[in-house]
């Protein structure tokens, strides 16, 4: 769906003249002569191989940008210095140029690897010059000719007797960058919500929970089971980022997508642990979350869109506690409903998770602002969250009284301003009592991966 999309853009796109097309190269030309004029040095000079008459679009614009990065890196990591760099971009495409200290077939060399390491580099044109010396091709390295974005012929000889289509070659191109970023995405959102997991249980103090100085009021847990979990999920984050990137899903079809890849990813951490529930809950909300970064994985990062994205997917949950007098076998989840009439993280995900997107988020971000450690910020977001929220853990493995009296004991902390000594002694009193306000530890999760995905996105 998305490299559909992507591909009708770009043929709706008015296509450049021939003119046009000849005097962007005649300007590239003389653009390169007049640095390498400038001062002494080698050449890098960088552009996308696209094919046909349109040679600008956003998704362009994303491959070209990915491109300077890998280049840049490539020069750094070798210890090369960019002399002058400058940049270009319109309708005839983006480019760039960079002078550097390097000597011109090692530079060469470095951007063969580049264009050769990933199926997305095929689209990578980087040609190498200096004062003096002509362009280093791929044959005076002894490398390989490039080959055909479709076949395994090679790219000029098909080229030259136009065996494939514009359109193909448009399709082919499309596809090479929609798939590299589609994985790429997928990556950086699971490596983020396993980040969030990781950083969630290693906050410390936190009240009754695992932490780096106590496993809290659990004896069948510990922070190394808890990271032995985080560690087995990365697959199904990953998955449920690249569901939410199937357009062709109504938010509630993209939820019951989902079931299936929670269900496996269950498996995989009672596998670990050993039959220890240590994420159960936070398969089912993080993966509402990874799946909504996906799906708005192309758009500049929004809270609001997010939150608004998470209710569409979730709105029906509370239909599940219709009719659930009658049924035989009630999860943990019902039961409390039944008895105390507490919709827990069903009513959280069903509006949106507000209590992570007006509470936990804007919490941590304030207090990240105002100087505080993660660490120390997570404690506080936590505590937030204990007094603003009814934790089923806490009603599971108690009573209401109990989940009261918490969270007005959190509530005291918070207004005497979070020392720490007091965080450390309400720990203490949480694990005489057995309380373990789990549900608002997967709430805080949540909030360390928005944090997480906001600094990946400036």
């Amino acid at each position: 769906m998305r490299k559909q999309r992507y591909l009708e853009e770009i043929l709706q796109r008015p296509p450049l003249s021939m003119q046009q097309i000849l005097d962007a190269r005649e300007q590239r030309v003389q653009r390169q002569n007049r640095m390498m004029k400038l001062q002494e040095g080698t050449l890098v000079s960088f552009t996308l191989n696209i094919a046909g008459a349109v040679k600008a679009a956003p998704l362009f614009s994303r491959a070209f940008a990915e491109g300077k990065r890998r280049i840049l890196s490539q020069l750094q990591y070798s210890g090369i210095s960019v002399l002058l760099q400058e940049e270009s971009s319109g309708e005839t495409g983006e480019e760039l140029y960079l002078l550097t200290n390097g000597q011109p077939m090692q530079i060469k060399r470095l951007m063969c690897q580049i264009e050769d390491s990933f199926p997305m580099g095929r689209l990578f044109d980087i040609d190498v010059m200096a004062r003096g010396v002509p362009k280093v091709s791929r044959s005076d390295l002894h490398v390989s000719p490039r080959k055909c974005l479709i076949c395994d012929q090679m790219a000029a000889a098909c080229a030259r007797s136009q065996q494939h289509s514009i359109r193909q070659l448009l399709e082919k191109t499309v596809e090479l960058i929609c798939d590299y970023f589609e994985e790429s995405d997928a990556e950086e959102i699971a490596q983020a919500a396993c980040r969030a997991l990781l950083y969630e249980v290693s906050v410390t103090p936190k009240p009754g929970l695992v932490d780096r100085q106590n496993n809290g009021s659990h004896r069948d847990m510990d922070l190394f089971c808890f990271v032995d979990s985080a560690c087995v999920l990365y697959p199904y984050f990953r998955a449920c980022a690249k569901m939410g990137m199937k357009e062709e899903l109504s938010p509630q079809q993209l939820f019951e997508a989902l079931r299936p890849l929670g269900k496996d990813a269950e498996e995989r951490m009672y596998r670990m642990t050993g039959g220890v529930n240590t994420h159960k809950g936070a398969i089912f909300s993080m993966g509402i979350f990874c799946a909504a970064a996906g799906r708005l994985s192309e758009q500049p990062f929004s809270v609001e869109k997010m939150g608004e994205l998470c209710k569409q997917m979730c709105a029906h949950l509370l239909e599940d506690f219709a009719g659930i007098a009658g049924k035989q076998e009630l999860s943990y989840g019902e039961k409390l409903y039944l008895r105390y009439g507490v919709t827990g993280i069903r009513g959280e995900a069903a509006q949106g998770f507000p209590s992570v997107l007006s509470c936990g988020y804007p919490m941590l971000l304030n207090a990240l602002q105002a100087g505080k450690s993660l660490n120390d910020a997570g404690v506080q977001v936590l505590l937030a969250l204990i007094v603003r929220v009814q934790d089923t853990n806490i009603l599971a493995r108690s009573d209401p009284d109990t989940l009261r009296w918490a969270q007005q004991s959190v509530r005291k902390v918070l207004e005497e301003g979070v020392d720490l000594e007091q965080v450390r002694a309400l720990d203490q009193a949480f694990i005489q009592r057995r309380i373990s306000p789990g549900g608002c530890a997967d709430l805080l999760a949540l909030c360390f991966f928005l944090h997480f995905l906001q600094l990946h996105n400036e």
